[in-house]
């Protein structure tokens, strides 16, 4: 695929965005159809395919878990290695990253109190804009002195859009 260099297009005319318009909408109907279609294809070609891969998925896990078994049991005749070469696989244990976990007992939140009392060098305090107030705030007086003295302001993008009338168009065709 190649790139096509865009055309700088300026003064247009009601008579020519009218053209475009009933171009786009045709275009947009005729992606549409096709798209259709492939995702007919794709569904069928997946339909003839799915009861193997299902089957074969299953079994896949069935060997999965002879291998992990045979691993669990025979991982202390390993040494330190933590794989092993098999004729036509490798199998093994990979390590983690470590995780903070918790007794099931108690709630994030109790740890979390808890590690306030006893180690509060643990604890992280966030601090954070308030961005949400700070729009509510855009029409007050108060809004103008935060903009000139912390240099921020609240912005509300415009984006073009084009919504095809497909409706018609199907009814024409």
């Amino acid at each position: 695929m190649f790139r096509e260099k865009k055309k700088v297009i300026i003064n247009v005319n009601y008579d020519q965005a009218q053209e475009a318009s009933a171009r786009y909408a045709e275009i947009s109907a005729r992606l549409g159809i096709i798209e259709a279609q492939m995702n007919e294809r794709i569904n069928s070609i997946r339909d003839q395919f799915q009861d193997e891969i299902i089957q074969l998925t299953r079994e896949k896990e069935r060997q999965m878990d002879v291998l992990e078994i045979y691993a669990k049991e025979q991982k202390d005749n390993w040494g330190r290695r933590k794989s092993l070469d098999l004729l036509h696989s490798v199998i093994g244990f990979r390590t983690g990253t470590p995780k903070v976990t918790k007794d099931r007992k108690f709630s994030w939140d109790d740890v979390l109190d808890m590690v306030k009392e006893k180690f509060p060098s643990l604890v992280r305090v966030k601090c954070e804009l308030d961005k949400e107030a700070i729009i509510a705030m855009r029409e007050e007086e108060q809004f103008r002195d935060l903009v000139k003295t912390c240099f921020i302001d609240v912005v509300q993008d415009e984006t073009f859009f084009v919504e095809p009338k497909l409706q018609t168009l199907l009814r024409v065709a």
